[in-house]
């Protein structure tokens, strides 16, 4: 039997493979590629109203979800509107990418943290892991600091109508592109192509 904790905590590191989308050319047989990303959520939206309405059931779920949207759809309706925001020049890519991975692989460690050692370490694990995420992608520790203590700190509180999977990628990428944009944060190379 699989176990369920596990089970959730990989399905949602699998969720950093989302950056493949950066990956896309900017329009697939003559389509827009952001149209892939409402396609999406629609999609995962559905398949939640499925689950919700007991059409089929879903491994992984939490008690707590049975009655209320789950952690996945939270998650996809967070990088969606990372993407969406993207698309439309809001969001810078760099950021946009080192989030939607920090999100994926932060919150799983600060999960098992909580459960192993305690909410304080793991509050301090999920913040190096953020800052480190951030580092090796971003290369600015302004905004490595900045981005890791958001995540961390959005993360802590819990709302019944409310997840942590969708406030963990909007907070810090609105912060860091309100400090970016505003001139108050280094200049940096928005692209991960870029010199």
């Amino acid at each position: 039997m699989i176990d369920q904790a596990i089970y959730r905590r990989f399905n949602h590191t699998v969720a950093s493979c989302f950056v493949i989308y950066f990956l896309f050319p900017e329009h697939i047989f003559g389509v827009d590629r952001l149209y892939l990303v409402i396609v999406f959520w629609l999609s995962i939206v559905l398949i939640e109203y499925f689950r919700l309405s007991g059409v089929f059931a879903l491994d992984g779920m939490r008690e707590y979800e049975s009655n209320r949207v789950a952690g996945f759809v939270w998650f996809a309706t967070g990088t969606c509107t990372v993407l969406f925001f993207y698309e439309i020049g809001v969001f810078p890519e760099i950021f946009a990418v080192s989030t939607i991975i920090m999100a994926s692989l932060v919150d799983p460690l600060i999960g098992e943290c909580n459960k192993k050692y305690g909410n304080l370490q793991g509050f301090f694990a999920g913040f190096i892991a953020s800052v480190l995420i951030y580092q090796l992608i971003i290369g600015s520790l302004f905004y490595s600091l900045i981005g890791g203590l958001v995540a961390v700190l959005v993360e802590r509180p819990k709302f019944k109508w409310l997840d942590d999977d969708l406030l963990m990628q909007i907070f810090p990428i609105l912060i860091m592109t309100i400090f970016y944009v505003s001139g108050l944060g280094p200049e940096l190379p928005v692209s991960l192509g870029s010199d």
